[in-house]
């Protein structure tokens, strides 16, 4: 894979004006709503970087967009860059949505964010009498902001609509679950190619076939865009092997302390383990406990604030008897 020399800027999802792959999903949801049968709570579960929040900022645009000047595009499934609701969105003043999320990557979700909900909940609105709601990343929320969200749910008004973005619903509250329906998420590798060559030509990146064949088969499209941007910021080669990377990923954790570098180890460590259980089926159940056991260390490490030098080297343990 060819770089450029310059570094990728990831859109966000809520500035992401094109939507790729979800012609079916939106068709579905817009169906329910004009129907008047929209669920209240919707979940949408899937990988992480599948464009799950994205999917979601495009629906919601479209219903406060429907009424206005450069409304949104059901041809082309594509926000209108003049639309005045995506400003008001993009900066988080919009009269009619909120959205709750962790404040930094890879945070929790604290009760006093669940708190600024219920009083924009229990406020009029204007000048639509709609209310919507994109709760991200959670599996971020802790038990006390979780408990809370449930209370919000249960006694919101009915022209209130959640939709929540779950990336691990091994990690969701099952209360939270039974309040839900739940929509998989879920591409193809052909799928995920296709879209993925969409974000190439946006980006322009040059990506060949047998890059997104390899990382692709057990990635999401927008992990592969980061990827391509963190071995952009580092100048360093995606087609650099895994355990070189990982560990390469941990010496840069170890001085820096960003918690950015763990997710980046989490999915590249996720990535390395499932490549060798393919090359080697005999000891498939090894490499799985192994790529379970870094994730959950990673994850402990997060949620109790433990050790960053304990984690480094537990991890790197872990990938001693890989190393060749």
């Amino acid at each position: 894979m060819k770089l450029d020399s310059k570094k990728i800027e990831i859109l966000e999802p809520k500035a992401q004006l094109k939507l790729y792959g979800y012609d079916n999903y939106f068709n579905t949801f817009l169906s329910l709503y004009k129907s008047g049968k929209l669920p209240k709570v919707i979940l949408l579960d899937g990988q992480k970087g599948s464009g799950k929040a994205t999917f979601v900022y495009h629906f919601i645009n479209y219903i406060l967009s429907s009424d206005q000047d450069y409304s949104y595009s059901l041809k082309d499934f594509e926000i209108n860059l003049k639309n005045s609701s995506l400003k008001l969105m993009e900066n988080n003043v919009h009269p009619n949505f909120f959205l709750l999320d962790s404040s930094k990557p890879e945070e929790n979700i604290k009760i006093e964010q669940v708190r600024n909900l219920l009083r924009f909940l229990n406020k009029s609105v204007y000048p639509k009498n709609i209310k919507l709601v994109l709760i991200d990343n959670s599996e971020y929320l802790n038990i006390n902001s979780a408990n809370a969200l449930l209370s919000t749910l249960e006694n919101a008004n009915e022209n209130t609509f959640f939709f929540i973005i779950n990336n691990n619903t091994t990690k969701m509250l099952d209360t939270l679950l039974s309040r839900s329906i739940v929509y998989k998420i879920h591409f193809t590798i052909n799928n995920k190619k296709k879209i993925f060559k969409e974000i190439n030509y946006d980006y322009n990146l040059n990506i060949n076939d047998s890059d997104l064949e390899k990382f692709l088969y057990f990635e999401s499209p927008g992990n592969l865009l980061k990827f391509t941007s963190l071995f952009q910021e580092i100048e360093s080669n995606i087609t650099t092997s895994l355990l070189e990377t990982i560990l390469f990923l941990l010496d840069k954790f170890k001085y820096k302390k960003d918690l950015e570098y763990l997710y980046y180890i989490s999915l590249y460590s996720e990535n390395y383990f499932n490549q060798l259980a393919i090359e080697d089926s005999q000891n498939f159940y090894q490499y799985y406990l192994k790529k379970n056991k870094v994730i959950y260390l990673i994850d402990n490490m997060k949620k109790y604030n433990l050790d960053k030098k304990n984690l480094i080297i537990s991890i790197e343990r872990i990938l001693k008897n890989e190393k060749k």
